[in-house]
């Protein structure tokens, strides 16, 4: 992978389509890509929604985001 883009969320689906969206309208210029979604407990739907952009989803608690 050439490029990792970490997103951390907590409920951020109000906002998160349009931010996923924007990343994957970049121009690479044949650089792969991989978004990687650090959520802390969503209970909006932000992670279905990051999972439908193909997104690779990694859950920490809570307490441990800072």
């Amino acid at each position: 992978m050439d490029i990792s883009i970490i997103i951390r969320t907590l409920n951020e689906a109000k906002w998160l389509p349009d931010l996923l969206q924007a990343v994957r309208q970049q121009e690479l210029r044949g650089l792969s890509c991989e978004t990687v979604l650090v959520d802390s407990g969503s209970t909006d739907g932000t992670l279905e929604i990051a999972a439908s952009f193909g997104c690779k989803i990694v859950k920490i608690e809570k307490s441990k985001f800072t």
